[in-house]
């Protein structure tokens, strides 16, 4: 069986050098729609950052660790007969932290393939 390279396949460093000139540019003459039109000023977008947002997602995951904690220790001390809230609280917060945990994954592997890329 004989395999055959794809033209185009890769992008030509005259793809890449137009590609940088249309970064640099920036979003001159793209509609970006009425909701980031709004939010751009000086050729930035104003509003929350990703870091912001991370940092805040973040700060959701331990609230739902703590609150899964405090019903436990509620359990455990007899304040509280509630088992079924219990054990959704302890789901809650693992499903939450499995999921940051994949996040942080998909970050740390965009993170390596940037790095492996040459310039």
């Amino acid at each position: 069986m004989k395999t055959m390279a794809i033209d185009g396949a890769y992008p030509r460093p005259q793809m890449l050098s137009q590609m940088g000139q249309q970064a640099a540019r920036g979003l001159n003459g793209v509609d970006a729609g009425p909701e980031l039109a709004r939010r751009m000023k000086g050729g930035r977008v104003e509003g929350p950052s990703f870091q912001d947002y991370l940092s805040e997602q973040i700060s959701n995951v331990n609230d739902t660790i703590v609150q899964a904690d405090q019903r436990v220790a509620d359990v455990a001390t007899g304040r509280s007969r509630n088992l079924h809230e219990m054990m959704i609280a302890l789901n809650k917060a693992d499903l939450s932290l499995k999921m940051l945990t994949q996040v942080r994954n998909k970050a740390l592997d965009a993170y390596q393939e940037l790095m492996r890329m040459s310039l």
